[in-house]
């Protein structure tokens, strides 16, 4: 589910590559804030950061994934 989700985001024009990067900054501090306070980690902040991360990484070209979904 986290890779379709990314490679439909990935296509998606109205999200730019720069709040890509800054919702990923976000979510890893939230993260890594969590983790300092030995909490447990935030389920949605991981997932949506491991959505984000794979989106990124499509458009940059470090994922290979069909052009068309």
């Amino acid at each position: 589910m986290p890779m379709k989700a990314a490679r439909m985001l990935a296509l998606e024009t109205a999200v730019a590559t720069e709040e890509l990067e800054s919702i990923i900054s976000y979510l890893d501090q939230k993260l890594d804030d969590a983790s300092s306070r030995n909490e447990p980690v935030p389920f949605l902040a991981y997932r949506n950061r491991v959505i984000f991360q794979t989106t990124l990484n499509i458009r940059q070209g470090k994922i290979w994934s069909p052009s068309q979904y």
